[in-house]
């Protein structure tokens, strides 16, 4: 049995819980459901060629602030760089972060990170195979249902320009939405 007097009444430090999850932009568009005429096949142009950007992001639950940044590659460097600037960013809170176990979460050139920052930031690793308890993947699939599916932007820079603006316009009521909260509650107020 736990004893109460232990138990402090006040936490020692405001925390926050943000979701991260990476996904990659391509040149050639993301093939998915359209209209077609019968027997005459979907057709969208690529450019021959493939181009790959990374987005690294997080939301911070429930209030739905976030962070993203565009990478030409995403290796365990700019996995930190990231959470880096995470720090920084919430340098008065303690962040519990929810992540899924990608080789570039779970390496070991991790650890000297997590080491120096273990005051203030915890991983909390999901289960293997479970892309559905990660809130962010919902907003990637909305980008992607959105922006990237069916459509060629030209160059790889006018398909990342086309997700940060998207981004940017996004209304917060339709992104809580997407994370499932109800901001009609009346205890949910955002920050």
């Amino acid at each position: 049995m736990i004893d109460p007097s232990i138990i402090p009444l006040k936490p020692r430090r405001e925390a926050v819980l943000i979701y991260f999850d990476e996904t990659d932009l391509h040149l050639c568009p993301d093939k998915g459901k359209g209209y077609q005429r019968i027997h005459q096949p979907q057709e969208i142009k690529t450019p021959g060629s493939e181009a790959v950007k990374y987005l690294l992001g997080g939301v911070v639950y429930p209030t739905g602030e976030g962070l993203y940044h565009l990478y030409p590659r995403t290796r365990t460097m700019e996995v930190e760089n990231w959470l880096a600037t995470v720090c920084e960013m919430f340098a008065a809170q303690f962040i519990f972060l929810v992540w899924d176990n990608a080789s570039t979460h779970t390496t070991e050139r991790l650890l000297p990170f997590f080491e120096a920052h273990r005051d203030q930031i915890l991983p909390l690793f999901l289960p293997t195979y479970s892309p559905w308890l990660n809130l962010l993947e919902r907003l990637w699939w909305q980008m992607r249902s959105d922006i990237t599916r069916n459509h060629f932007f030209g160059t790889i820079h006018q398909t990342c320009q086309a997700v940060i603006n998207w981004l940017e316009k996004l209304p917060c009521s339709d992104f809580l939405s997407l994370m499932g909260i109800d901001t009609s509650a009346t205890l949910f107020q955002p920050g």
